[in-house]
């Protein structure tokens, strides 16, 4: 377990090397680590592609620190800042790896989300949830993350997940675009959207008896053309078109994804709201 100035100095050291990736172009793997890491480096791809590339700083001005009570194995926190111009607050979470204190997840929050205060006890320290235990919450971790994947494979069709996610930006409105883009195609397609929770999920007690989470899946979309089909599937946005290198697919096409999440699960009864998306593309192939 970290103490509070320890924390502040790992997130100072993460602020510098994540200023030196950005302004080089390439070093994210001394900063971050897990999703965090894949999804930084397949959005610095993308953006290298398009031609927007950033070099500004991070330039960190308020921070706050969430220090779980020992017991994590392996160890982590959460350490919150904004940045300059903005009052809208970031989410990182330090993990111990074999090769120091990493960034492995990433969030954000702002005033318009109902986000509930996480709970402390007399010491300051918080309590990290094992992603299977439910105890008094509506479900457990785990179960909330893979009813949002359910919800998604099933373009919204899988009933248990209905009754466990809330329907939101990043629910129920990204199965209905998953039928949407499944109409698109003519119905001269088959359509499969494969997605694959990752073991890794953090979670910590809110005051009001619920939970806190951070998880995320990775996805491959798999599109094959029917006999006889006449539609062909392309890209149009400057991120995709860049990655399809903007290709016309007749016959195949395969699309691979990385998401990660902030959800907030209710004490007792209700259903898990998804707050926040991080969204990257991997790769777009076919012929």
């Amino acid at each position: 377990m970290v103490t509070p100035a320890e924390a502040k100095g790992i997130l100072g050291r993460y602020e510098k090397l994540a200023d030196q990736a950005v302004l080089q172009g390439k070093g994210w793997e001394a900063a971050g680590g897990g999703l965090f890491l894949q999804q930084t480096k397949a959005d610095e791809r993308v953006n290298t592609m398009i031609g927007n590339h950033s070099t500004n700083p991070m330039e960190i001005r308020k921070t706050r620190f969430t220090i779980p009570r020992s017991g994590a194995n392996p160890p982590w926190f959460l350490a919150e800042y904004t940045q300059k111009g903005s009052k809208s607050w970031t989410q990182v979470i330090f993990q111990k790896t074999a090769q120091g204190w990493r960034v492995v997840a990433s969030s954000f929050t702002d005033s318009t989300m109902k986000v509930p205060a996480i709970a402390k006890d007399r010491d300051g320290l918080a309590t990290a949830l094992p992603a299977d235990e439910r105890g008094t919450l509506a479900v457990s971790p785990r179960q909330a993350a893979q009813s949002h994947v359910r919800l998604i494979a099933t373009a919204g069709a899988d009933p248990r997940a209905r009754q466990t996610i809330a329907p939101g930006r990043f629910t129920t409105e990204t199965a209905n675009f998953v039928l949407a883009e499944r109409k698109g195609l003519g119905g001269q397609w088959n359509v499969r959207y494969q997605p694959k929770l990752v073991p890794e999920i953090f979670a910590l007690k809110t005051s009001a008896g619920g939970a806190l989470i951070w998880y995320g899946y990775l996805q491959g979309d798999s599109f094959i053309a029917r006999s006889g089909s006449t539609y062909t599937a392309s890209f149009n946005d400057r991120g995709t078109a860049a990655l399809s290198h903007g290709k016309t697919f007749k016959k195949r096409l395969k699309r691979n994804s990385v998401s990660s999440y902030l959800a907030v699960i209710p004490p007792s009864r209700g259903k898990a709201r998804v707050i926040n998306e991080w969204f990257s593309l991997l790769s777009i192939t076919g012929s």
